[in-house]
């Protein structure tokens, strides 16, 4: 590797430790909560509860709970109290309109009670810390994208894999079970959204998507099982070749030919306001990111396919599933890591702009890269509100194309 690309590969990897070390070390950076407080003698930690429970929950302490419902954290007087070096919880802002600070510069200060507090990057025009939400906002980007594209890279593995390796004349299926599975597919889509609607309305997103795959598998599957059954009868056991790199390329052109922040705009608006989480985000951008991963496996795939270690394990009588599984899957992924790379920022844009437009979990507001900025929008003066996030994204979308440039100049070396 040459210099050049040393640094570049440096510079990605610093950026992104910084990412996942801001992420993984919200609670201990940005928190509302004291860290460590001492009352009446006993020792607390309300500060790191949320790492094992939800923190708005009981504590059971009468002088705890009275300070949770009053919000009074930052201003009750303690034995002794260690807060975090911003004393703000991403996305929270205090029920109390005397400890809000509106439209604060960078560095302003802010007096509670016998302590001081600094709003370091400012407020914008709701309240909400920027430094708070900064470091919020590198959780939700991580997550959203490493999730995402961990259900495209799955989805596009699986059936740029299986396009490649079988084409349109390998793979023969027998008239039963194809055709029960083809007239089902309407049923299955049908029965997984009205689903949705028979749920009530205290249902979270996560559950509806469940009990709607749920749906959808038991009515493909049991089609499939009436399928088998038929094919007692010769008509329906006679096995044709089925056209899988076909239907694969026609559905990945379909899903590429909408953009896809409109098609997720679109389907976020179908969705119920409560159903609007950030899960449900995670699982429209995975579900529209996966063609890219497809495209790029089974081009693979069709070259690794032809190989003559392929052709020698047919020849020992290994079945075709365990030839794709351990010699040509394996050998046909490497063009697929750096997709992922540059999947990962593609995802972390987009949820960005989802946020940006107003979609997605509405306690999440204040709280992500995308929220400041809609902020911003709403108070253009106040540029240390746009600023940050702006330059969060762009360094973070800027490193994991380095690393994909680096991953994919490795592929071709390899």
């Amino acid at each position: 590797m040459s210099r050049r690309g040393r640094f570049r590969l440096n510079f990605a990897t610093s950026i992104l430790l910084a990412l996942a070390a801001l992420a993984l070390g919200r609670d201990l950076i940005a928190n509302g909560r004291p860290l460590y407080c001492r009352v009446e003698g006993k020792m607390f930690f309300p500060g790191l509860r949320s790492v094992w429970r939800d923190p708005a929950l009981p504590y059971g302490h009468p002088v705890l709970d009275s300070i949770q419902r009053h919000f009074l954290w930052r201003v009750y007087p303690y034995e002794a109290a260690v807060f975090a070096p911003v004393a703000f919880s991403p996305g929270e802002l205090p029920t109390r309109p005397d400890t809000t600070i509106r439209q604060a510069r960078p560095g302003a200060v802010h007096a509670l009670g016998e302590r001081v507090f600094w709003h370091w990057l400012g407020t914008d025009a709701q309240g909400y810390d920027v430094a708070a939400a900064l470091v919020g906002g590198a959780r939700v980007a991580l997550l959203t994208g490493s999730l995402a594209m961990c259900l495209a890279f799955g989805l596009g593995v699986l059936l740029g894999g299986l396009a490649g390796y079988w084409g349109d004349d390998r793979l023969r299926v027998r008239r039963g079970p194809l055709l029960l599975g083809l007239l089902s597919l309407p049923l299955t889509f049908f029965y997984a959204g009205a689903v949705q609607l028979w749920l009530p309305e205290q249902t979270s997103a996560m559950v509806g998507l469940l009990v709607g795959a749920g749906v959808a598998i038991a009515v493909f599957g049991g089609a499939l099982w009436v399928g088998r059954r038929l094919c007692r009868w010769s008509f329906f056991a006679h096995p044709i070749a089925l056209p899988l790199d076909l239907l694969v390329m026609r559905l990945a052109e379909a899903f590429m030919a909408v953009p896809g922040l409109l098609a997720m705009v679109a389907f976020a608006a179908l969705l119920r306001k409560q159903m609007q989480t950030l899960w449900a985000l995670i699982a429209l951008i995975g579900l529209f990111s996966w063609p890219g991963v497809a495209l790029f496996v089974r081009a693979e795939m069709l070259r690794v396919r032809e190989m003559d270690y392929i052709a020698a394990a047919r020849s020992l009588g290994l079945s075709e599933a365990r030839i794709l599984l351990r010699h040509a899957l394996p050998n046909a992924l490497q063009p697929a890591y750096t997709v992922f790379a540059l999947g990962v920022a593609s995802a972390i844009l987009l949820e960005a702009s989802l946020s940006f437009l107003g979609y997605g979990d509405q306690h999440l507001s204040g709280a992500t890269w995308g929220s400041l900025l809609q902020g911003a929008r709403t108070s253009p003066q106040l540029w240390w509100v746009s600023l940050p996030p702006g330059l969060a994204i762009c360094l973070t979308v800027m490193a994991l194309h380095l690393l994909g440039e680096q991953l994919g100049q490795r592929g071709k070396s390899l």
